[in-house]
């Protein structure tokens, strides 16, 4: 094994309580006029149904492009489908917290462009890190090539890795937007390991998602490891925003961690946080490859 694959959204970054956060501080603006909780709610659901019968939701399902994205996301970059994000989305934006405050029994139009662009500030402000995200990239580039590869649009995921601070840690970083497909579609697995120069059996694929990672992987050869996040200690992170990163998980949703309870994932390992990782990857029957050895030091 020389490489390791990671995911993003809630493998290394935890996407859903960023947005879960994001939804609570901005309805804390509209404190005395609604219930905060309740405003955060209808935004998601109100957000969720308006990206679903969005013009573009079939081309940005596949890449990976979620309904809270599309709230406070650049959609920056070439192709007539961003271009026509970029025009959707500030309508949507508005659409959604009005329609937000609607279901809450007010209509103020000035109300919901604050709650709008108070959305936007708060998920600008930071990307919430598992724990041992760090410590665990740190560990494994001794011993491994590490890349990331995350679905959803380009300027968007690369400004939360730049929110994470973790950019360095990787060898290379590949995009859905940035190829045109999305996992479960195997070509953003086949990029990144052309862009590390290994074969799929000498990589490993790391993330949460039974349907969009394990199923890249398993496409791709790649050794898919399942990072079940409904049976680790951050279960509950971001459990107040399910639906807006629906499409991120795949299909089955909230659903994804009690599938390896119910029915075959197609994972080759499960593990449930990710400081089990390194363990995991000794213990292959391949054994690690420094690949400082051939390849030289990395820049710090």
């Amino acid at each position: 094994m020389k490489a390791v694959l990671f995911d993003l959204d809630n493998t290394i970054a935890l996407e859903d309580l960023a947005t879960a956060r994001a939804f609570a501080d901005a309805s804390a603006i509209a404190r005395g006029r609604v219930d905060t909780g309740a405003l955060a709610a209808a935004a998601e659901a109100e957000a969720e149904v308006r990206w679903r019968s969005g013009p573009l939701f079939g081309w940005a399902d596949g890449l990976g492009i979620t309904s809270g994205e599309a709230l406070w996301g650049d959609f920056a970059g070439p192709g007539e489908e961003l271009a026509s994000l970029r025009t959707f989305a500030p309508k949507y934006r508005r659409a959604v917290w009005r329609g937000a405050l609607r279901r809450c029994g007010v209509v103020d139009a000035a109300l919901a462009s604050q709650l709008d662009a108070a959305f936007e500030r708060a998920r600008l402000a930071a990307e919430p890190l598992d724990p041992d995200a760090e410590a665990v990239l740190d560990e494994l580039r001794n011993d491994y090539r590490l890349a990331l590869v995350t679905n959803g649009a380009p300027a968007i995921q690369r400004a939360k890795l730049a929110l994470t601070g973790l950019a360095r840690r990787f060898d290379a970083v590949v995009v859905s937007g940035e190829i045109g497909a999305g996992k479960p579609d195997p070509r953003v697995v086949e990029a990144a390991l052309g862009a590390l120069g290994v074969g799929p059996h000498e990589a490993a694929m790391v993330g949460d998602s039974v349907e969009r990672d394990v199923a890249a992987a398993r496409a791709a050869g790649v050794y898919a490891v399942w990072l079940d996040r409904g049976s680790g200690p951050l279960a509950s992170a971001g459990a107040g925003v399910q639906s807006s990163g629906a499409e991120k998980r795949g299909a089955a949703g909230s659903v994804r961690a009690r599938e390896g309870l119910t029915g075959p994932t197609g994972a080759d390992a499960r593990i449930t946080s990710l400081r089990e990782l390194p363990a995991l990857l000794a213990g292959l029957p391949r054994p690690p490859v420094s690949p400082r050895d051939s390849r030289g030091p990395r820049p710090e």
